[in-house]
């Protein structure tokens, strides 16, 4: 079983992760989950969350396992122009050169941004002014697009606003579930038509069975 890594960080915004964490734990409908999730941080240190939350890593940054990893997800917060995040950006950069998935959202984007790493690759964030403005090195204007969540090959981006749309993106990259059990959910959870959690719990039955 491969490994998602989360990465998190002081002030991590709270909500942005909350549609991922969701889709992730379907996986215990399957009878064996495809990936588990593994907090990351610098230090194992414990974080506080904008919303308050206290979160101890799973594992430090320096001892993540690359040749595991099915993906490392970034999640938004005000620490992303900070150099103590170079470091996690430079093993974003790594896994993306290897074809392994990054998401990362609103905030997250701004560090990507930062170290180039959208320079020419499609993708969005908050707005296209979030990047030009409060980065100095981002050059990659001609790639942004004005969408709540952006894929580029192994690269998914969103703003903070796209989190339903950003976990689909992922969970369908991943291959995770079925593709009808993908749309039932993304249809359930912005919708909230019942019919929808019917056909999502129907749909992961098949998916257990092998369908």
């Amino acid at each position: 079983m491969k490994n998602i890594y989360m990465y998190i960080q002081d002030t991590m915004a709270d909500f942005e992760h909350g549609y991922l964490m969701q889709a992730l734990s379907l996986q215990s409908m399957l009878g064996e989950a495809k990936v588990k999730l593994v907090t990351v941080s610098k230090g194992k240190k414990s974080i506080k969350t904008a919303g308050g939350m206290t979160i101890v890593p799973d594992v430090n940054l320096y001892d993540l396992d690359t040749a595991n990893a099915a993906a490392l997800v970034l999640i938004g917060g005000d620490t992303w122009l900070d150099n103590e995040q170079d470091d996690v950006l430079e093993v974003a950069s790594k896994l993306l050169q290897e074809n392994i998935l990054v998401g990362a959202i609103c905030g997250a984007t701004l560090g990507l941004a930062e170290k180039g790493i959208l320079d020419n690759r499609y993708h969005t964030s908050n707005a296209s002014f979030f990047l030009t403005q409060m980065s100095q090195h981002y050059r990659g204007q001609d790639y942004y697009k004005d969408e709540i969540a952006v894929q580029d090959g192994k690269l998914i981006t969103a703003s903070s606003a796209g989190s339903l749309s950003w976990t689909k993106l992922i969970v369908e990259e991943l291959g995770l579930y079925s593709k009808y059990t993908v749309e039932a959910w993304f249809n359930y959870f912005s919708t909230g038509d019942a019919h929808y959690y019917f056909e999502m719990m129907n749909s992961l039955e098949k998916d257990a069975q092998g369908h």
